[in-house]
């Protein structure tokens, strides 16, 4: 990767990461309140229908969010008229996206709650789905600040009302209307910052937006899979467990689920960059081999600590009352979080060599797998153990591992190919240090967690500089970045971008 792709990689994270540390704060608050004050069962209801709402926005979004973040960043002059006609195209299939879902609830017979939840859920789909169309313009313009500030007035939003009506007693269903009212907001911002990068948007050319439909195939069996392994857990549990079982396994998952924060920021920041290169393999290689560095060398330490502090982390956010069987639920998931790291980049990469045909019959073979496992493995664990979520958890490394093989084996000749694997085998000798370090402080010192955690990372840290992993090119953008003057630099950079 060149200095200078390095660094327009580094101005969108760095963007998007200032961005995160409040959205991630409001999640971690949020987090914190709803298993509490919800309890097992409504939050399980919640869960659910939250589950069963991205599946029918992945039909609504209809795999736009590669496609039109990768025509724009190619060719920006069309962006006004692919914006209009992607968000006519996106009207049509919301509406038939909540009949659909609404039917479904009627015929699987869920409760009552559900189908309330559900209805306030989906009818949010208007505007999200618009919402959508224009984060992928803005990555396709690489203007990641105006996603960003849409995200945080959602998040902040969502946390400031949320939070103090549950303190009042506030069930389930006050909080998905809040819910909808966020993400409302968070699309009128989005709106205002669109109009800035298309002034004027065309009219709706119905032709154009079937055509965008037959483009967007490809990305859209790319979509189904990512939510169906994603969140057909929860519905396959409700199926199968009770509501409290949903509960627990989406107390774990909430947790999993905010610690994709670091691949799904690098992968938008890298995927536009990607996608202008082309057809230039060997800049696309250099890059790709990077990022897969990067997201290793962060996501060893987030693994093993997750592991190693499940039971901190169900205590303090959940509570063990309720939440206890969380714990072997969050640890099965915390080693597939180093495979989800690692699918993030080669998904992404896979795409910008426009390989994104022959990857959905590989997302299209994962659907029944995904399934599949699910059926077999949740009835197992919880008649053995009372806890079917042990099993969809282990049901979801699986299907990440099937993804990852399937994921290199579709790469170019060459890409992962020289002394890629130098470093993910020094990330590996750290992460073993890591490791023992904190069963040593742990298990021997018994010290808590607050000192375990900090003294494993510097652990970590010594060993991956002591086996100097990072290069002299590398070490010379890390100084320049991380001075005051470079990141003056990188950040008028992202204001003069666009």
């Amino acid at each position: 990767m060149s200095f200078e792709t390095a660094r327009t990689v580094s101005r969108n994270a760095v963007v998007m990461l200032g961005a995160q540390g409040v959205t991630w704060v409001s999640s971690f608050v949020l987090m914190i309140f709803l298993p509490r004050y919800l309890g097992s069962e409504d939050f399980g209801q919640l869960f659910l229908a939250m589950s069963l709402a991205l599946m029918a926005q992945v039909f609504i979004d209809f795999g736009g969010s590669y496609y039109i973040a990768k025509e724009i960043s190619r060719d920006p002059s069309q962006a006004a008229p692919l914006v209009a006609n992607s968000i006519g195209l996106r009207l049509g299939l919301t509406m038939i996206s909540i009949l659909a879902l609404m039917l479904f609830v009627v015929i699987g017979r869920y409760p009552t709650p559900v189908r309330i939840l559900v209805l306030i859920l989906g009818a949010a789909k208007f505007w999200e789905g618009i919402s959508a169309v224009m984060v992928s313009t803005f990555q396709g313009f690489e203007r990641m600040e105006y996603r960003s500030i849409a995200s945080i007035t959602e998040r902040v939003l969502l946390t400031a009302i949320a939070v103090p009506i549950l303190i009042m007693g506030g069930n389930s269903t006050v909080i998905a209307a809040i819910m909808s009212v966020s993400t409302l907001a968070s699309f009128v911002v989005g709106f205002f910052f669109l109009r800035r990068l298309v002034p004027r948007l065309p009219r709706i050319s119905w032709t154009q937006a079937w055509s965008l439909a037959k483009e967007g195939l490809p990305y859209l069996l790319m979509a189904i899979f990512a939510v169906i392994y994603y969140r057909v857990n929860a519905i396959m549990l409700s199926l199968m467990t009770t509501e409290t079982v949903v509960g627990w396994f989406g107390a774990a998952f909430r947790f999993f689920d905010i610690l994709m924060f670091f691949p799904n920021i690098l992968s938008l920041a890298v995927f536009p960059v990607l996608a202008r290169m082309g057809g230039q393999q060997g800049n696309v290689s250099r890059a790709t081999r990077k990022s897969l560095d990067v997201i290793l060398l962060a996501g060893i330490p987030i693994c093993i600590g997750t592991f190693a502090f499940a039971e901190d982390i169900i205590r303090i956010l959940f509570g063990l009352e309720q939440y206890a069987d969380s714990l072997p639920i969050l640890r099965v998931l915390s080693p597939g979080l180093l495979l989800i790291y690692v699918d993030f980049i080669l998904v992404t990469a896979l795409v910008a060599f426009d390989r994104q045909r022959q990857w959905s019959i590989i997302a299209l073979l994962a659907i029944p797998l995904s399934v599949g496992l699910n059926y077999f493995l949740i009835p197992v664990f919880q008649s053995g153990m009372g806890n079917g979520g042990v099993g969809s958890a282990l049901a979801t490394n699986l299907v990440e591992l099937f993804i990852m093989v399937s994921a290199i084996v579709l790469m170019p000749r060459g890409i992962l190919r020289g002394d890629g694997f130098a470093v993910p085998l020094k990330g590996v000798a750290a992460g073993c240090v890591m490791g023992a370090v904190v069963w040593l402080l742990q298990q021997q010192a018994e010290l808590p967690w607050f000192l375990v955690a900090p003294l494993s990372v510097v652990a970590y840290a010594g060993t991956l500089a002591a086996l100097r992993v990072l290069e002299v090119q590398e070490k010379e953008f890390l100084r320049d970045f991380l001075s005051v003057r470079g990141l003056r630099r990188v950040i008028s950079a992202g204001r003069e971008t666009g």
